[in-house]
Formats: structure tokens, sequence, C-alpha cells
């Protein structure tokens, strides 16, 4: 049986952060210094009919699994709310809107059907990544955690959903991670996505998917709900600063990651038996 892989997540200190920045309309990395900060994590869910099976099952267990366990990730200053969207043909907000933790821990089992419109997807979650839809917390102070999740190649038109949402400023500052599932995958479309190779991960079993769902989601939201190290605050540091150190800290753990699953039992299951 495969071990399980660790990764020490939750024992960051969130109370060794703080940021001070001001509030501008549609912009990110500035905040009004609330009493409780907010942040959102982006699901994109692939289900396709290639899904089907044991994929779709991996995936919904993961979630079900993964929801109590976030629950404490951002302590007590700060509220993570969850968007998830799913895309096959068209697709769904499984959230009507951003929704807090606490009160969304029955998962709503995914089935898999259609072909794989991820260019849609992309161009809805364009259009919600603003104050005027997903992103209107008077007290949002965090740039969002985006993690789409595939097995497959797009069937539409993928660039224009992709092209307009690199505009978007709080995809810009967000960080954007993307799980491939398979040998089915276009990793450089996930690239494009993702903006850098190394938030690219693939998973080439059910118990790898499992596994990665899981930590990438604890991990991201506590790299994503946390502010700028004291010592730093002082500086005078930009937005693409405060956007980039948090890139930095997402990589190293993608990076010890991968180092792990190579390490592991997982590694030896070929993509064949895996799935």
């Amino acid at each position: 049986m495969a071990r399980d892989m660790e990764w020490d997540f939750e024992n960051v200190d969130m109370d060794m952060f703080m940021e001070e920045a001001e509030c501008a309309e549609d912009d990110p990395l500035k905040t009004f210094s609330p009493v409780k900060k907010n942040m959102v994590l982006f699901f994109l869910i692939d289900v396709s009919s290639s899904m089907k099976g044991e994929r779709i099952d991996t995936m919904n267990r993961a979630m079900r699994e993964v929801l109590p366990e976030l629950i404490a990730v951002g302590g007590s200053n700060t509220d993570i709310r969850v968007a998830v969207l799913e895309f096959g043909s068209g697709w769904e907000w499984i959230t009507p809107e951003p929704v807090l933790l606490e009160e969304f821990q029955n998962w709503r089992e995914l089935s898999a059907d259609g072909v794989t419109d991820l260019g849609m997807a992309l161009e809805e979650l364009n259009t919600k990544m603003s104050r005027r839809q997903f992103l209107n917390s008077p007290s949002l102070s965090y740039a969002p955690v985006v993690f789409l999740i595939t097995d497959g190649y797009p069937t539409d038109n993928y660039r224009r959903g992709l092209e307009a949402l690199k505009k978007n400023k709080w995809f810009q500052a967000g960080i954007k991670i993307a799980l491939a599932l398979g040998r089915g995958v276009d990793k450089h479309i996930l690239e494009e996505f993702t903006g850098d190779p190394e938030f690219v991960i693939e998973a080439k079993n059910t118990e790898m998917l499992y596994q990665l769902v899981r930590h990438i989601s604890i991990a991201s939201s506590q790299i994503g709900s946390s502010s700028i190290p004291v010592e730093e605050a002082s500086m005078e540091l930009t937005e693409k600063d405060v956007a980039g150190k948090k890139q930095e800290m997402m990589r190293d753990v993608l990076t010890e990651m991968k180092n792990d699953i190579m390490a592991s039992d997982l590694s030896d299951l070929d993509y064949e038996s895996g799935w």
C-alpha cells in the first residue's frame, strides 16, 4: 500500500505576519484594515466524460475530506471562503457565491459527462473575479487562490478566456496552481494558466490525486491568507513585490511536494495501473 505523503503545513505561525495598505477599487493587494480579513479559494474542476469512474470518485473524496481541514487555516484573523466552478459541456457554479468554509461542509457529489469547455469556464471566472461580483466583500484583503484540476485538452476556444483572465488584476496577483491528471493533458496550456511551469503538478494515479488535492488546498490557503513578515513590512513594497513573495513561498512548497512524490511509493505506479 502506498504510504501517505506528509507536509508540515499546519504549523505556520500566522501571528508572525502583518500587512499595511490602503483600499483601491479592484486592487487585490490593498486593504480596508478590517477586524477580520478574507480570502477566496477558487476551485475549477473538470467534470468532462474522461473524468468518469475513479477520477471523479477520488476528486469527490478529496474535497469532502479537505473542507473540514481548511476551517482552521486562516486562524482568528482571516475568513477563507470557497468558490467552486465545475466545467464540462458548459460550466456551473456549485457555490452561487463565495461561501465561508464553516458553512460549506456538505460537499455535493460531482458527476462527469460531456466535453471540456475550459475556455468558457475561464471567461466565467474572469467575470466573477471583481469587486462587483464574487470579490465584493468590504473586508476583502488578500488576492485569491485559483486551483485548476483537469485531465483533458480543451474542446473550445480556451485562449480567448485565458487572455481575458490574464488582464484581470485579481488573477494577476493571485496564486494560480494547476493539477494535471494522467497523460491526456496539454501541460503547455496549464503553464499558460499558471504563468509558471513550477506551478503545474502531475498526478498519475488516484492516490496521488487525493494527496495533492488535499495538501495543495491547505498550503495555498495558508500562504494566500498570510501577510508580509514583520521584518519586511516596514519596507516600501510594491504590489508586485507582495504577489512575488507569496509566489516564491508557494513555489518552495510545490517543489517539496514534487520531491516527496518522487521519493514515495506512489512514483512506482505507472499510468495504466494507477487509474
